[in-house]
């Protein structure tokens, strides 16, 4: 845990200390991290590891079609939250982080989600459903902080790169998607859909609350706001980092047939 702790305040700091002359090394980063947490789940899933094409094309469809989805749906309610609210002020910061952000992205994960592995053969264990929540959501997460790069400066880029988010929330998310297949199976449905909207509501709510915190910063103008929620973030970051990690070696440890 204090490797994770670690990991994550060095690559904020890089991310604070880096100049925008540093885009080569920030994509790297970014494509990196992704492909290293999709390892690492897919080595905890040591009693059935999943069929490698099922995985890629879980990967690429959050890759690749996702992110041009989710875009389309985030413009239009970007353009509505911005007719209701003054931008800038703590209530449009909300609406954006919540609606705007978290639910756009985390539905459409979801959906890709559940429509590629709800009924696949592979899905026979609890465990399974973590492994496929974060693979869409690596995937998801790859292109997005590449379109960060390229639409900010280097130190954002990093500072998004240093944070798995995506992968965090896939992993919550994930848990209860398991956990519903079983429920499914047992003959309770009524209960298997309530566990998967369990599922998507935690991950939205993770998700934006750290928006929220971080949207209200790169809104405001006072340097001390400003400092304070960065610290904020770092320990957000820490934290989520650190409760995820523990979790999901628990679960995988924990896993059993559906």
């Amino acid at each position: 845990m204090v490797m994770i702790v670690v990991l994550t305040l060095s690559l904020i700091f890089t991310s604070l200390v880096m100049g925008a002359g540093s885009m080569t090394l920030a994509m790297l980063l970014s494509c990196a991290q992704g492909i290293i947490l999709i390892f690492f789940i897919y080595k905890l899933d040591s009693i059935e590891p999943e069929p490698i094409p099922l995985l890629i094309k879980l990967f690429l469809f959050g890759a690749i079609p996702l992110p041009i989805v989710v875009t389309i749906i985030e413009s239009g309610i970007q353009y509505v939250v911005d007719i209701l609210t003054p931008q800038g002020s703590l209530i449009n910061s909300v609406l954006v982080a919540f609606l705007v952000a978290a639910f756009s992205e985390e539905i459409c994960k979801y959906a890709v989600l559940k429509k590629l592995t709800w009924k696949h053969p592979a899905f026979n264990y609890r465990f399974d459903g973590v492994v496929y929540s974060t693979t869409v959501a690596i995937g998801f997460e790859v292109v997005e902080n590449l379109l960060y790069l390229f639409t900010s400066d280097a130190g954002t880029a990093y500072l998004r790169a240093a944070f798995p988010g995506h992968c965090i929330f896939g992993i919550y998310m994930g848990y209860y998607y398991g956990q519903a297949k079983s429920l499914e199976l047992s003959g309770d449905e009524s209960a298997a859909k309530q566990m998967r909207t369990k599922g998507v509501l935690i991950a939205m709510l993770i998700h934006g609350i750290y928006d929220t915190v971080a949207i209200s910063c790169s809104a405001s103008e006072d340097g001390l706001f400003i400092l304070s929620g960065m610290l904020v973030l770092v320990v957000i970051m820490c934290v989520l980092n650190v409760n995820a990690y523990k979790n999901i070696k628990k679960y995988a440890h924990e896993d059993r047939p559906v």
